[in-house]
């Protein structure tokens, strides 16, 4: 399933019409149409606000439902993983998406010359650098992070991420999903 089938089928299932999903995330029904259509591939700061909108996880846009699973050991061949090809960046999940996890553990991969456009995050977010050279930018400040290096954003702030390297970056990543209310 694509994403433009999974974002519909999530919406629908959800009873949000296009108007109302714009409404809440601030696109527009038009962008949002284009995506379910399979026309377009949202930013990743459109794809925190529809995820968000929607009380899903990112993952949840890419990868079918496995929330019945009840699995307590992940081994590196059995992760979930999904790709946003426009901005060269990969998300293996390292812990089941389960609706009573309040954390999400991941590996985030950016590929040489990677970036992720702008980002406004509504919720804290840590990440540690693995391997490689990292840019990121916060508001107006730019910092170089490199293996061993860490952040946290604690409030939404406006920020991005740029693979400066000539290498790919690998990093742990921790934040917190959207609260549903199923």
């Amino acid at each position: 399933m694509t994403l433009g089938e999974r974002l519909r089928k999530i919406r629908t299932n959800k009873a949000f019409s296009l108007e109302e999903l714009a409404k809440k995330t601030g696109l527009t029904r038009s962008f949002l149409s284009q995506v379910e259509k399979n026309r377009t591939s949202p930013s990743i700061n459109s794809l925190i606000k529809i995820a968000e909108a929607l009380e899903v996880r990112i993952g949840d846009l890419f990868l079918e439902n496995k929330n019945g699973e009840d699995k307590y050991i992940i081994h590196a061949n059995e992760r979930e993983s999904y790709t946003l090809p426009k901005n060269k960046i990969r998300i293996e999940l390292l812990a089941p998406r389960k609706n009573a996890l309040g954390f999400e553990p991941m590996l985030i991969y950016l590929g040489v010359g990677a970036a992720s456009g702008k980002i406004i995050a509504p919720r804290p977010f840590f990440c540690f650098i693995l391997e490689g050279k990292l840019e990121l930018t916060i508001g107006e400040e730019t910092h170089v992070l490199t293996k061993g290096d860490s952040i946290y954003l604690d409030t939404p702030r406006e920020h991005s991420w740029k693979n400066i390297g000539e290498s790919e970056v690998v990093s742990f990543g921790v934040g917190i999903p959207p609260l549903r209310n199923s």
